[in-house]
């Protein structure tokens, strides 16, 4: 019997070694990409006034000249970058924009799980995980072109859970 509960530890530890988790892998630098002057001086008036992820967010003037100044293939670089809270943002104004293939970029973030700060209020803070950010981004009842029905919505949820 004692043979038996060591073997079967054993087996549960190189079956837990053998499954593989996969992270998102950021591709671009924010450096690279403000290396463009006039993007540059966008995206610092933008991150003046917006520190971090807010409730809200798209009815600040800001941000909305943030999303109508910038083009999309910038923004599309920028949910590549290294930072988690730029990705937000960048995903966030593709989504006001109205992006048609913004499902593709979701897809592609399935296992972004790094956290970053949002207020939902002045008191409230919570820190959540990217992928998450971005699936609430395209809820059934918001007002985006782009959203989800809500069995679409109950299928990613599952597939974001799992990873």
């Amino acid at each position: 019997m004692k043979y038996f509960k060591i073997y079967f530890l054993v087996s549960l530890f190189l079956i837990g070694c053998n499954h593989k988790i996969e992270n998102y892998e950021p591709t671009a630098k924010l450096d690279s990409i403000l290396r463009n002057d006039k993007f540059n001086q966008i995206y610092y008036e933008f991150r003046n006034d917006n520190v971090g992820l807010s409730s809200g967010i798209e009815k600040k003037e800001s941000f909305i000249k943030f999303a109508k100044e910038t083009n999309n293939d910038v923004l599309i670089s920028l949910t590549d970058c290294e930072k988690p809270i730029i990705r937000c943002f960048a995903f966030k104004a593709l989504v006001e924009k109205g992006y048609p293939n913004i499902r593709d970029i979701l897809s592609k973030h399935k296992n972004d799980n790094e956290f970053v700060e949002y207020r939902a209020s002045q008191c409230i803070r919570m820190n959540e995980m990217v992928k998450f950010y971005m699936v609430q981004q395209l809820h059934p009842y918001s007002d985006n072109k782009n959203k989800f029905s809500k069995t679409e919505y109950e299928k990613i949820n599952e597939v974001f859970l799992k990873k």
